[in-house]
């Protein structure tokens, strides 16, 4: 396989078929983390971003996901694995 090098100042990238999402901020300012938040009126508990949080911030809460926004990198797997969207930006 060949391999290539390329030069990519962030947005959303498109590898190997798969859509990987790069953490600009609402700003568009590079490295500015932004953490996540759970829209609780659309989780249904189902635990799919718990298992898929590899910095273990989601915890559950009265039957529905929520998310330590101190802890929060703000890499975006979680709302990945959500099937119901309840997971998005917080704005600043």
């Amino acid at each position: 396989m060949k391999r290539r090098n390329f030069i990519y100042s962030g947005g959303s990238l498109i590898l190997g078929g798969m859509l990987a999402m790069t953490n600009l901020g609402f700003a568009g300012e590079p490295g500015k983390i932004v953490p996540y938040k759970v829209l609780s009126v659309r989780c249904n508990g189902c635990m799919h971003c718990i298992r898929s949080c590899q910095q273990k911030v989601l915890v559950m809460q009265s039957g529905k996901a929520f998310i330590d926004s101190a802890r929060c990198m703000g890499c975006g797997d979680c709302a990945r694995y959500c099937r119901r969207q309840a997971i998005v930006p917080a704005k600043p």
